[in-house]
């Protein structure tokens, strides 16, 4: 999200922004380390390309992708963090040709695995910000539509044992296993996937920023 990047980038020491197409990427140091933030955009599509062009430009070897996300599992509420242990593409459907949903042609198992080193820094920098009651790990689906149903997102939590849902993670997961870079997703539950996002989000939007920017910040310091 734009607040995340813009709150962010104080922070950022020797800060240069770097342009490329639509894209504004922004360089330095952050806690001692060299890093590359930037906004991906909504859905898919434009996570792929930024994921792309952080490898190809910029050389990154690890990435942490926030955001927000709808809730999957009836155990979470709004301001709750889920860190990734895997990702999947809800919305891919090959099953004509006998493939389970939301595997990709090519390859061997629908969902990508996040680093353990990266989900188990997550978790306790997540455990640490929001509390230990409030940060959870687990599947996470992604597709370009946004849910708002709440008979569409029990099918996806039944199907793929997804605790919440969002429109990016997943691409960036894809791509960073192509490219063998290890990658966690985070994201902080902003509604319950039912329709409530327009009643929700705008209280939300700081709040679930600040957490981003908060375990973004206590992961850096341990890595």
């Amino acid at each position: 999200m734009d607040v995340e990047v813009n709150n962010l980038i104080p922070e950022i020491e020797q800060h240069k922004a770097v342009q490329i197409g639509q894209h504004t990427f922004h360089t330095g140091t952050l806690r001692g380390h060299p890093v590359v933030v930037t906004r991906s955009g909504v859905g898919k599509v434009n996570a792929a390309i930024t994921t792309t062009l952080l490898i190809r430009e910029f050389k990154a070897e690890q990435f942490i992708f926030t955001g927000i996300a709808g809730a999957a599992a009836p155990e979470l509420s709004p301001t709750d963090v889920v860190v990734s242990n895997a990702l999947v593409q809800h919305d891919v459907d090959l099953t004509v040709f006998g493939s389970q949903p939301g595997l990709m042609d090519g390859f061997d198992e629908r969902l990508f695995h996040a680093d353990p080193r990266l989900v188990q820094l997550a978790q306790q920098a997540a455990e640490k910000v929001v509390g230990k009651d409030h940060a959870f790990t687990g599947i996470i689906a992604t597709g370009d539509q946004f849910i708002a149903d709440k008979q569409r997102v029990a099918d996806i939590r039944n199907e793929f044992n997804a605790m919440a849902v969002e429109m990016e993670g997943a691409a960036v997961a894809q791509v960073a296993f192509m490219f063998n870079k290890p990658f966690v997703v985070i994201r902080t539950i902003s509604d319950k996937a039912d329709g409530s996002a327009h009643m929700d989000y705008p209280k939300l939007k700081q709040a679930t920023a600040d957490n981003s920017i908060a375990i973004t910040l206590a992961m850096l310091a341990q890595l």
